[in-house]
């Protein structure tokens, strides 16, 4: 292992602490600067390996590398210049409205300079995975990476929840006023509120990779792992969940807390069902989740004004509903192609019937995903979502390495939660928010074929499967 494929592997994980600290990477100029830290992460990678690039670790993950870069591929067509008679074979609409204005020549995306932007961050997210997958090749690493999105929802949390309780009303760096409601260093509360969901999932899996699975047999020994317990680094791991709890219920937002309590009620219960060699202390510590963080810690700080805003909440007081239904409309003018990624905010206001104020997005990334991307490739992000889960889902079933089950429960987690957020926000739009969740589908894909010893996966490739010999633990 050089000293230049270390330096690339602490890049990267310098990379997840970054991407939420300028305003959520969700600005031209801070998405461009995580670009050139993965193009740069991934010519160091290049001059580390000398040539001798470990590719055949990718087909462990071809599902999502293969999805992601076809996805990239329809975006990139997207934003082509066709022929009149091509352009009508594939979106006649698309051809109608160019025509309409008079272009010399048309496009599938109405807003082709806008896709040609999401093409090259989408290019970043592909080139992310493949830096993953040679760098993150021991159970070791795994840990490293999950433990550092823990940090890096601890720290949100902790801004956040500091700036609201010092009563500050106006952001340190970037003068955004603060509204007594957490956002951290995100400029829109669910974003936060999204993000710490994902950390709270990643930071339960990593607890429970800690988990004693056999009995203690006597009281001495039941009180010696107590001890060791709150000795250990798994109680400080504890007390950055209950930070990210306190910010999380701060931060207001109604399906942020829903979908981290919903994600941690339905996880622990696949886990309770299906976990091979269950710890014993599992259901304690989703109980314990559920019960002291949300009903003890929500109750301090704010859990109340939550409940008050989800009984309050009115469709006829909403815009949002009405954004998706008119979206609808959308769609079934371009069901296959789109209307081009990142061209919502451009095409919505020749949909809109009435004054509803600017949305430049759907609030709801499943109908977004459709008008811009078309359904079949929105069908292909969802594959890819999905086929993660399921192995996930397998690995804790079948493997037998603690760490590795841990992992894949976080990861079930964080999907669960993600895929009932993005039905009312747009969650998948900010770049620190949708790097991350596709960290977690690389981890997903991980859990169920690294090795569960410390060895290197490119070090030691025969041992890279899907259904390791029984008995393998964690040393």
């Amino acid at each position: 292992m050089s000293r230049l494929e270390k330096f690339s592997f602490y890049s990267l994980l310098a990379l997840i602490i970054w991407l939420p600290i300028p305003l959520g990477s969700n600005r031209d100029w801070t998405w461009a600067i995580a670009e050139m830290w993965i193009a740069l992460q991934s010519l160091t990678l290049i001059i580390a390996y000398r040539g001798n690039v470990p590719f055949g670790l990718i087909k462990h993950y071809k599902c999502l590398l293969f999805g992601l870069g076809l996805f990239q591929v329809w975006v990139l067509l997207q934003t082509l210049p066709l022929p009149w008679e091509i352009l009508t074979f594939f979106s006649s609409k698309s051809a109608e409205i160019y025509q309409l204005v008079g272009a010399p020549e048309g496009f599938i995306s109405l807003d082709s300079r806008m896709t040609l932007t999401s093409l090259l961050k989408g290019m970043a997210y592909t080139l992310f995975v493949l830096n993953a997958i040679f760098l993150i090749n021991s159970s070791q690493r795994v840990k490293q990476v999950v433990l550092m999105i823990v940090i890096s929802g601890t720290l949100q949390a902790f801004y956040a929840a500091m700036v609201v309780l010092l009563d500050i009303t106006e952001s340190p760096v970037f003068g955004f006023i603060e509204k007594g409601i957490a956002t951290g260093s995100f400029v829109y509360k669910n974003h936060l509120a999204n993000y710490l969901m994902m950390a709270l999932c990643m930071g339960l899996g990593l607890i429970v990779t800690q988990l004693h699975t056999s009995p203690s047999h006597s009281r001495f020994v039941f009180i010696k792992r107590l001890l060791e317990g709150i000795l250990s680094r798994k109680m400080y791991i504890r007390l950055c969940l209950v930070i990210m709890v306190i910010a999380l219920v701060m931060t207001r937002s109604r399906m942020g807390n829903t979908a981290f309590f919903a994600a941690t009620a339905i996880g622990g219960f696949i886990a309770l069902i299906f976990y091979k060699n269950k710890p014993r202390a599992l259901t304690v510590l989703v109980g314990s989740v559920i019960a002291v963080d949300t009903i003890v810690v929500g109750a301090l700080f704010g859990l109340e004004k939550v409940k008050q805003r989800l009984v309050e909440t009115s469709f006829a007081a909403e815009s949002r509903d009405q954004v998706v239904v008119w979206s609808l409309d959308i769609i079934r003018d371009f069901p296959f192609t789109g209307t081009g990624m990142a061209s919502f905010y451009t095409i919505f206001p020749m949909y809109s019937k009435a004054d509803i104020g600017f949305y430049d997005h759907a609030h709801n990334d499943y109908i977004q995903f459709m008008v811009e991307a078309g359904i079949p490739a929105t069908l292909l992000l969802g594959f890819v979502v999905l086929y993660a889960f399921w192995r996930a889902f397998v690995t804790i079933r079948t493997r037998h390495s603690k760490t590795m089950k841990g992992i894949a429960l976080g990861c079930i987690m964080s999907i669960i939660g993600m895929l009932i957020h993005i039905s009312v926000d747009f969650n998948l739009q900010p770049m620190a928010n949708a790097l991350t969740f596709i960290l977690i589908l690389f981890l997903a894909n991980a859990a169920a074929v690294l090795p569960a010893t410390g060895q290197l996966a490119n070090a030691q490739p025969e041992r890279y499967r899907l259904k390791p010999t029984k008995g393998v633990e964690d040393v």
